[in-house]
C-alpha cells in the first residue's frame, strides 16, 4: 500500500522502521520517525499508519508526556503545527539529509534543548526528535549534544541511542564524525603550555571557547621561546674553559634578565591580546544573547499569534457549527411544516373528492330518474301520436270511400238520364260491378289489416300491463317477506332474551305437534343468499 504520488507520497523505507523508540536513560530525549497526517492514510495499511495523534497516544500509554518536538526534516508536507495540540511546543530546524549538519544547525539544536530544560526544571517532560526515519540526522544531533554538552564518550552515546531507538545509525560519515569528537576533546584546550616544541614546528591554534573568562582569573601559560631552550642545553665549550666561569656566569645572569624582561613583555602582549579576545567574545556573546532574546520574543509573539488564531478559528468553527445546527433545525422545521401542509392538503383533497363523488352520484341518479321520466313521457306521447294518426287515416279512408260511392252513383244517374244503349249499359254495369267488387275486396283487406294492427297493439298493451302487474306483485311480495323477516328476527331476539322451555306434545293434539326446530346450516346459507339477492334487487 505504501506509495502514492506528489504531496501524498509516503517516504521510501518509512514502513521498515519502528514508529517510536524508548526514552534514552539519563536523558529526556526520545527518537521517532516522522508522523504523517491523515491524508496519507489512503496510501497505507491500517497497521502501518502513524499520525501525530498516534504519537501522543503511544507516549501517554507509557505514562510519559511530550513537551517539545524538534522537526529535522527538509520539507513541510508530512504534517504541520495545526496537527499537534496547542499545549505542545514545536520547532522546525531544516536539515539536509546525507550530509553532516553545519555549525548553525548544531548551535540551534543546543539552544532549543537548553532553553527547554531551563524552562522545564520542575517537570519531567520529554524532548521528541525526529527526521524522516528518526535515525541518521536525529542520532547525529542527539549524540553530538551528549558528547559536547554532557561529556559522554562517542561510542557510549552511539550505543545508547541505537538501543533506545531500536535501529542503529546507518550513515558511516555521521559515525566517523562523532568518533572524531573524542580526539578533539582530548587535545589541550589552551594554546600556551610548558611543553617544548621542536624547531620549525608551528604553534598549535587555541580552540575557540564560548565560556566567559573573568579578568581576575590567572593568565594562560606563555609558550617558551626557542632561545630559552638553547640556553638550558649544556654548552660543550664550557667544559673546556674552566678559567672563564665568572665571566660566563655574569653573561648568563645578564641574558637571564634580558630573557625575563622579554618574557614579561610577551606576557603583557598576550594578556592584552587575551583581553581583546575576551572583549570580542563578550561582545559576540552579548550579540548572540540579544539575538536569542529577539528570537525568543519573535517565537513568543508567533506563539501568541498562533494561539489567537487558534482561538479565533475555534470560535469561528463553533459559530459555524451553531449556524449549521440552526440551519439544520430550520430545514427540519420547514420540512415538517411542508409535510403537515401536504398531509392537510391531501386530506382536504380527499374530502373534496369524496364530496364531489357523492355529488356526482346524486347527479347521476337524478339524471337517470329524469331520463327515465322523459323516456316514459316520450313513449306515452308517441303512443298518443300513433293512435291519432291511425284514427285520422281511418277517417280519411272512410271519406274517400264515401266520395267514390257518391261519384259512382252520380255517374249511374247520369247514364240513366242520358238513356244509353242497353249493351252499353250492360257493359257499364259489368264494369261498375267489377269495380265495386274490387273496391269491396280492398276494403275488406284494409279492414283485416287494421284489425290485425289493433289486435297487436292490444296484445302489446296487455303484455305491458301484465309486466307492470308482475313487478308490483314482486314488490308487494318482497315487502311482505321483509316484514315477515323482521317479525321473525324480533321473535328470535325475544326468544334469545327470554328462552322458553321446550313444550311437550299435547294430549289432545296429534303426536307430531312439536315446537318449530332450529334450521339446518344449509338452509341458513340458502336464506342468507336469498336475503343478499333481495337486497341487491332492492
Amino acid at each position: 500500500m505504501a506509495g502514492g504520488r506528489g504531496a501524498l507520497r509516503v517516504p521510501e523505507r518509512w514502513t521498515d522502521y519502528i514508529p517510536l523508540g524508548c526514552r534514552m536513560p539519563g536523558t529526556r530525549f526520545i527518537a521517532f520517525k516522522v508522523p504523517l497526517k491523515k491524508s496519507f492514510d489512503q496510501n497505507l495499511l491500517p497497521e502501518e499508519r502513524f499520525s501525530p495523534r498516534d504519537l501522543i497516544r503511544k507516549v501517554e500509554e507509557r505514562k510519559e508526556e511530550l513537551g517539545l518536538i524538534i522537526d529535522l526534516t527538509y520539507t513541510t508536507r508530512y504534517y504541520g503545527r495545526e496537527d499537534l495540540p496547542p499545549t505542545l511546543r514545536y520547532t522546525k530546524i531544516v536539515t539536509m539529509g546525507h550530509k553532516i549538519p553545519n555549525k548553525k544547525t548544531i548551535s540551534m539544536f543546543r539552544y532549543m534543548v537548553k532553553k527547554f530544560l531551563t524552562r522545564n526544571k520542575d517537570n519531567d517532560k520529554l524532548i521528541g526528535v525526529h527526521c524522516t526515519h528518526g535515525l541518521n540526522r536525529t542520532g547525529y544531533l542527539v549524540c553530538r549534544y551528549l558528547i559536547d554538552v554532557e561529556g559522554m564518550e562517542p561510542n557510549a552515546a552511539i550505543e545508547l541511542f541505537n538501543k533506545s531507538r531500536g535501529h542503529p545509525i546507518e550513515r558511516i560519515n555521521y559515525i566517523r564524525d562523532l568518533q572524531k569528537r573524542a580526539l578533539k576533546n582530548c587535545e589541550p584546550k589552551n594554546s600556551g603550555s610548558d611543553v617544548f616544541r621542536e624547531k620549525g614546528s608551528a604553534p598549535a591554534k587555541p580552540q575557540k571557547q564560548l565560556v566567559k573568562h573573568h579578568p581576575s582569573q590567572a593568565p594562560l601559560a606563555v609558550p617558551r621561546s626557542p632561545s630559552s631552550t638553547k640556553e638550558q642545553r649544556p654548552d660543550p665549550r664550557a667544559q673546556g674553559q674552566p678559567q672563564e666561569l665568572g665571566h660566563g656566569h655574569r653573561a648568563l645572569g645578564q641574558r637571564q634578565q634580558e630573557h625575563l624582561e622579554q618574557r614579561h613583555l610577551e606576557q603583557k602582549k598576550l594578556e592584552r591580546r587575551q583581553q581583546k579576545k575576551l572583549k570580542q567574545l563578550e561582545q559576540n556573546h552579548l550579540e548572540r544573547h540579544h539575538q536569542e532574546q529577539r528570537q525568543q520574543k519573535k517565537q513568543n509573539h508567533q506563539e501568541q499569534r498562533q494561539k489567537k488564531k487558534l482561538k479565533h478559528l475555534e470560535q469561528n468553527h463553533l459559530e459555524q457549527r451553531q449556524q449549521k445546527k440552526l440551519k439544520h433545525l430550520e430545514q427540519n422545521h420547514q420540512e415538517q411544516r411542508q409535510l403537515e401542509e401536504q398531509h392537510h392538503k391531501k386530506m382536504k383533497h380527499q374530502e373534496q373528492r369524496q364530496l364531489e363523488e357523492q355529488h356526482h352520484l346524486e347527479q347521476r341518479q337524478q339524471k337517470k330518474l329524469k331520463y327515465q321520466e322523459q323516456n316514459h313521457e316520450e313513449q306515452r306521447q308517441q303512443k298518443k301520436v300513433k293512435y291519432l294518426e291511425q284514427n285520422h287515416l281511418e277517417q280519411r279512408q272512410l271519406e274517400e270511400q264515401n266520395h267514390l260511392e257518391q261519384r259512382q252513383q252520380k255517374k249511374l244517374k247520369h247514364l240513366e238520364q242520358n238513356h244509353l244503349e242497353p249493351n252499353h249499359q250492360e257493359q257499364r254495369q259489368k264494369k261498375m260491378k267489377h269495380l265495386e267488387q274490387n273496391h269491396l275486396e280492398q276494403r275488406q283487406l284494409e279492414e283485416q289489416h287494421h284489425l290485425e294492427q289493433r289486435e297487436q297493439k292490444k296484445l302489446k298493451h296487455l303484455e305491458q300491463n301484465h309486466q307492470e302487474q308482475r313487478q308490483q306483485k314482486k314488490l308487494k311480495h318482497q315487502e311482505q317477506r321483509q316484514q315477515k323477516k323482521l317479525k321473525h328476527q324480533e321473535q328470535r331476539q325475544l326468544e334469545e332474551q327470554h328462552p322458553v322451555e321446550q313444550r311437550q306434545p299435547c294430549s289432545s293434539a296429534p303426536r307430531n305437534c312439536w315446537l318449530p326446530q332450529e334450521l339446518s346450516p344449509a338452509r341458513k346459507r340458502r336464506r342468507r343468499k336469498h336475503e343478499l339477492k333481495e337486497q341487491e334487487m332492492s
